[in-house]
């Protein structure tokens, strides 16, 4: 069970380093956020900040833990997988793609 988990998270992870149309490597005025580690707990979803045109690339902070996989999202994400510490962050996903689907390289943060 928890490998089916590890599993799903792996292919989570891959797709979050999709490139994006709006994200131009070779120019110098890509809007990069910072997202997942808002203390003060009024933090909008995700899908909110992709619906700004000036986003260009939205890091997701982050994951703390490999090759046990850890991660941390405050709280953008405080559910698990049952019987597993590993985070279940379905709307998370659903914004991801919609992220995406807007142009908007979403990556995550490792440390």
């Amino acid at each position: 069970m928890l490998m089916k988990h590890i599993v799903k998270t792996s292919s989570a992870i891959a797709a979050l380093t999709v490139a994006a149309a709006a994200f131009d490597v070779s120019c110098n005025s890509n809007y990069v956020s910072y997202y997942g580690q808002n203390s003060a707990r009024n933090q909008q979803s995700l899908g909110e900040y992709c619906k700004d045109a000036t986003e260009d690339v939205i890091v997701l902070a982050f994951m703390n833990g490999f090759p046990n996989i850890l991660l941390n999202f405050a709280n953008a994400c405080e559910t698990t997988f049952e019987g597993s510490s590993l985070l279940h962050c379905p709307d998370m996903a659903k914004d991801i793609k919609y992220c995406q689907s807007q142009g908007k390289a979403v990556i995550l943060s490792m440390g």
